[in-house]
């Protein structure tokens, strides 16, 4: 559901529409979809938007050019085995705790809750465990005491009765008491210089996402069921319509990334990211452009 539009895109032919082939590679992590762009083996990543401020920090210039999702979405819950004894992020002290990759926005948040109280990221131990079907598993065999992940895996084990959610960051309020504020997350990005050398296919992809987003304005919980592949309803599908209603406030309506916004993921990640620390100076302006938004919403929004 954290990259819902991308789907419906590819699902629902605007792609095709606008004349690309589109190859989606899965990988576990939004961390390890940036090791491909870098790599060479991806060009576009649909990815969390802080990366883009990561790499600069590395002399790794990416760029933004889509927004998909206005909040990340993302949340974490203790095992209910544990839930009892938690009360604020210092309790997650010695726990395992589960993110999709090391480095991926799930990751980011569990670094975030830790600052936020004093703690660093040595003070827990990390598992990857992806954000499908591979989560629920570590969740339900015991080697978690706690996951940072997102729906439809959170909406699952919480009515399962496998975990109790203690932040979220899926609604406004959500997000201002964890992050003080919505951040930009879901997006598409590329290097930079591919952008700038490749106008018309990033225009043609950015058309592709606003069309997606302007669909689930008004797409119900069904349309969506049936539009995505049987695989994303993890076997339950009211569980899937569920999670949808819970997380569709978090999709942005029409694809634009705010300066205000922008600033923020620069303010979260330097409570707790020590490159974003140490960079002396940084140019978030660069780090994402919304021309072809714009040229998308002048030619669908209504």
């Amino acid at each position: 559901l954290y990259y819902l539009p991308l789907a419906i895109a590819e699902r629902r032919g605007y792609f095709q529409d606008e004349g690309l082939t589109v190859e989606i590679q899965d990988f576990p992590g939004g961390a390890k979809a940036l090791q491909a762009l870098v790599g060479g083996s991806a060009d576009v990543v649909s990815g969390a938007y802080e990366h883009t401020i990561v790499m600069q920090t590395l002399a790794q210039k990416m760029q933004a050019f889509v927004l998909q999702g206005t909040n990340p979405g993302l949340q974490l819950g203790i095992v209910s085995a544990k839930a009892a004894k938690y009360s604020w992020p210092k309790d997650l002290k010695g726990m395992r705790v589960g993110v999709s990759a090391p480095g991926s926005s799930t990751h980011m948040l569990v670094n975030h809750l830790l600052a936020s109280v004093g703690l660093t990221p040595d003070d827990v131990s990390i598992v990857g465990v992806g954000t499908g079907a591979q989560a629920v598993a570590a969740v339900r065999s015991g080697e978690l005491d706690a996951l940072s992940s997102v729906d439809p895996v959170m909406t699952l084990l919480e009515k399962q009765g496998m975990i109790r959610i203690v932040h979220e960051t899926t609604t406004a309020r959500g997000a201002r008491e964890v992050f003080g504020g919505s951040l930009p997350a879901a997006c598409l990005y590329a290097k930079k210089t591919f952008v700038e050398s490749n106008p018309k296919t990033i225009q043609a992809l950015t058309n592709a996402i606003v069309r997606a987003l302007i669909w689930l304005r008004t797409a119900s919980p069904e349309d969506v069921a049936k539009t995505v592949p049987p695989a994303y309803l993890l076997g339950d599908r009211e569980l899937y319509l569920d999670a949808f209603e819970r997380v569709r406030q978090t999709y942005s309506k029409d694809g634009r990334i705010e300066a205000k916004a922008v600033q923020m993921s620069y303010e979260v990640l330097f409570k707790h990211n020590p490159a974003v620390r140490r960079a002396p100076v940084l140019f978030l302006e660069q780090t994402y452009t919304n021309k072809f938004v714009d040229a998308a919403l002048a030619r669908f929004a209504q």
